[in-house]
């Protein structure tokens, strides 16, 4: 057994497990100067690239790979300045600085760069970019509603605050919502319910100024829904590209979510299935540990169709099964594997069981009697403070 650990100029090996001095090292495989910073990337990212230099070692015990470090390691850590000044990598203390932190930024650059290029980086970026969007465009709606209310407020019966901006900016005044106009629009019921408000509206009049500001305002709120469209489908092709598998099990936006939430695709592909369950719902997590209150039973996945559309006491069942199957999801698209068809049909299958095996809530349970005995006493106590 031979055992490993590496500098950042040199693999050292030693089959002596006490290392008491730099003769014990038996092994050695020293680098470059000028090829230490792509090793120290290759550590960070691949380490298994930077071993394969030393296969003729035979059995390696490596040190990166285990939990505890081992006494070689130990060794040339404290000697790390000492071994590498009698090797020739360094002059003085002075030299020594210079160069790690040298050879330290170097790595981080490379992996700075080589982190902007993943797409589930860019995944990231667009589903917060969408999410930031949902909010200003909600809040500037808002406005646009109350704004536009001063002088038409019967049109809030629109609902919609994209088809809401889309008439302002189509009709603007009150006297253009008539009945032929609005049928292209809406559906008949409605289009006659807006063009008598329209006549008969409690709004007050507006000048041309103050009406064509409100105008305005509504095609830059129309832009931003614009926006939001092209930015969806941008996200939609990323997610198919790179997440197939998760973005046919979760969806588009929920799929982007739990990528968000764990910090990257291959990062969610290493959380357990019980983590994934609960992704975005950290706060009931934690009440759940510190207060003892009711442990949830989903985080953002509740925002899927097959959990949403369920009775409440099968959506526990189903949000586990729908988590394992996201995990599985999420490892094969890291491995470039597509296997979404097999895994939603396992994941429907199990869904159909827990509805046929789940039709009806589960009975409560009745509180546990108290034991008579227990009362007796109790009662006993009572009567002596009063008495």
């Amino acid at each position: 057994m031979i055992y490993v650990s590496i500098t950042p100029f040199g693999i050292f090996g030693s089959s002596k497990e006490d290392i008491k001095s730099f003769e014990d090292i038996e092994y050695r495989y020293l680098f470059k100067e000028e090829e230490i910073p792509e090793i120290l990337y290759l550590l960070r990212v691949n380490p298994n690239k930077v071993l394969e230099r030393v296969e003729n070692w035979g059995d390696l015990k490596v040190e990166m790979f285990l939990k505890e470090p081992l006494p070689i390691g130990d060794f040339l850590r404290e000697n790390l300045f000492e071994i590498g000044k009698d090797l020739g990598y360094f002059k003085d203390y002075d030299d020594f600085r210079r160069k790690m932190h040298s050879w330290g930024e170097e790595v981080t650059k490379r992996l700075i760069k080589s982190y902007s290029h993943q797409k589930d980086k860019i995944i990231i970026q667009v589903a917060e970019a969408i999410s930031d969007l949902d909010k200003v465009i909600n809040l500037l709606s808002e406005r646009l509603r109350e704004w536009y209310s001063l002088y038409f407020p019967e049109l809030n019966v629109i609902d919609k605050h994209e088809l809401y901006a889309d008439l302002i900016v189509k009709f603007g005044r009150r006297e253009n919502f008539t009945k032929a106009k609005l049928k292209k629009i809406l559906p008949s019921k409605l289009a006659d319910r807006i063009a008598k408000d329209a006549k008969n509206s409690m709004g007050g009049e507006l000048e041309d100024e103050d009406l064509e500001a409100i105008i305005k305002f509504a095609e830059e709120v129309k832009r931003l829904f614009e926006k939001r469209k092209e930015l969806y489908k941008y996200l939609e092709k990323l997610m198919n590209e790179n997440a197939p598998n998760l973005t046919k099990l979760a969806g588009v936006t929920l799929g982007a979510k739990l990528i968000n939430l764990a910090g990257g695709l291959d990062r969610l592909a290493k959380l357990p299935a019980s983590t994934i369950q609960v992704l975005g719902a950290e706060k009931a997590l934690f009440a759940h540990l510190r207060k003892n209150v009711p442990p949830p039973k989903h985080g953002v996945i509740f925002n899927h169709p097959l959990i949403q559309g369920s009775p409440k006491w099968q959506r526990g069942k189903i949000a586990r099964a729908l988590a394992c199957k996201l995990a599985i999801a999420a490892r094969a698209d890291v491995n470039n594997d597509y296997i979404a068809d097999f895994l939603y049909e396992k994941l429907m299958k199990r869904v159909e069981e827990i509805r046929r095996k789940y039709p009806k809530p589960p009975k409560k349970k009745k509180p546990k009697r108290k034991d008579k005995k227990v009362k007796k006493k109790r009662k006993k106590k009572k009567k002596g403070k009063r008495g």
